[in-house]
C-alpha cells in the first residue's frame, strides 16, 4: 500500500485559508505551547513539519522557526498564529469554529495525518482479514466535533472509548475508499479496490476448487459403488447375464472409472444421455443388489 498519508499531505494547500485548518489540528495533536515565553514547540512528521514551516513563512513572517529532526520551534509573536487558529493559550482547539467546507474538510485530512491510522487486520501476516481506518483523539468533545464532520460529509464512521482515549473507525472498505476519494487520495482508494477485486476473485476461485473437490467426490464414491456392482457380476457370473445395453454401459464403466457421466456419455459417443447412463448403471446395481439378496 502506498503513503496515504503522504498523497493527502500534498492536497493540502500552503497560502489559502485552509491552511490555517491544518495548523489548528498540528498544534492542537502535536504541540507544546508556552504562551509566556511566546514559543510553541512541535513534534511530528517531517513532511508535515515542512507543511507548518512553508504555513508560517506564507502567513507570519515575523515569527522565527527553528527545526530540527522531527521538532519545529516556534518563537515570537504566536498570539495572532493561535487567535486565527481557534486555539487558546493552554492548547484547547474549537475546530467547530470552521465553517466553510474546505476548512471542515480539511479539519479531516489533518486529524487523520496527525491522529490516524489506516492499515490491514491480518492474522499472522498472512491472511488480510480486512481494512481498517480510524482517529484516536483525547478529548471526547473534539472526537464528537470530527465525527459529526464526518457525518456532514455523509460518511458513517463509530467511536468507541479506548483507555483513556475516544477511537473514530470504520471497517468498511467502501466507506475507506470514499474517505480517501474525499481525502483527494484516489490513488489509495484504487489500490483498496484492487485489493477487494483481487481478493474476491480469489475466494471466487477456492470457492469453485471446492466445489469441483465436491462433486469429485461425489462421482468417486458413486464409480465405486457402480465397479463393486459391476465386478462382482463380472467375476462371480459374467457379464453376458446383462443385456446388451446394460452391458455396454458396464464396459465403459469399467474402462473409465473415475471420469463424471457426462464425460461417460462422451466415451459412448453421445448415443445414450446422461440420463439413460445413471439410468442403466442404477439398474445393474439393483441386479447386483438382488443377486447378494437370494444368495444369504
Amino acid at each position: 500500500m502506498n503513503d496515504c498519508k503522504s498523497n493527502i499531505l500534498s492536497s493540502i494547500p500552503d497560502n489559502t485559508c485552509c491552511s490555517l485548518s491544518f495548523i489548528n489540528i498540528v498544534l492542537y495533536s502535536s504541540s507544546h505551547i508556552d504562551v509566556k515565553n511566546s514559543t510553541i514547540l512541535i513534534n511530528s512528521r517531517i513532511d508535515i513539519l515542512d507543511k507548518v514551516n512553508s504555513i508560517i513563512d506564507n502567513f507570519y513572517p515575523n515569527i522565527e522557526i527553528n527545526r530540527w529532526d522531527n521538532f519545529l520551534l516556534l518563537k515570537g509573536n504566536i498570539y495572532n498564529l493561535l487567535l486565527d487558529c481557534n486555539i487558546d493559550e493552554n492548547g484547547h482547539s474549537s475546530p467547530n469554529l470552521f465553517t466553510n467546507e474546505c476548512d471542515k474538510l480539511t479539519i479531516l485530512k489533518s486529524i487523520f495525518l496527525t491522529n490516524g491510522n489506516f492499515y490491514y487486520n491480518q492474522d499472522n501476516n498472512k491472511n488480510s482479514k480486512g481494512y481498517n481506518f480510524e482517529i484516536v483523539i483525547k478529548d471526547e468533545d473534539i472526537a464528537d466535533s470530527i465525527l459529526n464532520i464526518f457525518f456532514e460529509f455523509g460518511l458513517k464512521l463509530k467511536k468507541i472509548k479506548r483507555s483513556n482515549y475516544f477511537v473514530i473507525y470504520t471497517k468498511n472498505s467502501n466507506t475507506i475508499c470514499d474517505i480517501f476519494v474525499k481525502f483527494s487520495d484516489v490513488k489509495t482508494a484504487l489500490d483498496i479496490q484492487n485489493n477487494l477485486a483481487m481478493r474476491e476473485m480469489r475466494n471466487s476461485a477456492n470457492r469453485q476448487n471446492n466445489c469441483f473437490e465436491s462433486n469429485l467426490d461425489k462421482i468417486i464414491d458413486a464409480s465405486s459403488i457402480q465397479l463393486n456392482a459391476i465386478n462382482y457380476i463380472m467375476n462371480n457370473y459374467s457379464l453376458d447375464i446383462l443385456d446388451e445395453n446394460l452391458k455396454e454401459v458396464a464396459l465403459a464403466r469399467i474402462a473409465n472409472p473415475d471420469i463424471s457421466l457426462s464425460d461417460l456419455r462422451t466415451v459412448l459417443n453421445n448415443k445414450i444421455s446422461r440420463a439413460g447412463i445413471k439410468y442403466r448403471l442404477d439398474k445393474i446395481i439393483q441386479i447386483y443388489n438382488k443377486i447378494k439378496g437370494e444368495k444369504k
